[in-house]
């Protein structure tokens, strides 16, 4: 890996931690009712997330490209190539994977959104993303 594309993981983790910063400032007021009595947060929060969870789609992207393995066919299967590669442990590859086809919902079917889903995420697993902050940061300390 060279240190430009080292480079690029770093800005994506800022980008990541500069977004976690930012929800968790909405998390601890959000509910389910008062969730959408202001779109405006509302739709700041779905973005967040999105952007969130993008990056760790493009870091682990970049990572699969960097190792020259095949490429997968989804965003899903990124997270699970990075588990085959013993960069994620399995479960936690597992909980990722979930976020990832939240974001696919976020994106692509964004009139079924389920809030409860986003609720859980800012009440319960915002710490997540730092884990995988961490588990990336740990494997490329460990490799480069």
């Amino acid at each position: 890996m060279t240190k430009s594309i080292l480079e690029v993981i770093q800005l994506k983790i800022k980008e990541l931690q500069k977004n976690l910063i930012l929800l968790k400032s909405v998390s601890d007021n959000i509910n389910e009712e008062n969730l959408k009595e202001d779109m405006i947060k509302y739709w700041g929060i779905e973005r967040g997330l999105q952007i969130s969870i993008e990056c760790i789609i493009d870091i682990s992207n970049i990572i699969i490209s960097s190792l020259n393995m095949e490429k997968p066919d989804t965003y899903r299967e990124s997270i699970l190539f990075l588990e085959k590669e013993k960069i994620l442990p399995k479960e936690f590859a597992k909980k990722i994977a979930n976020m990832i086809s939240f974001r696919n919902i976020l994106v692509h079917d964004y009139m079924r959104v389920d809030e409860r889903i986003m609720i859980d995420i800012l009440k319960n697993h915002l710490g997540d993303f730092v884990k995988y902050i961490n588990y990336i940061n740990a494997w490329i300390e460990k490799e480069y």
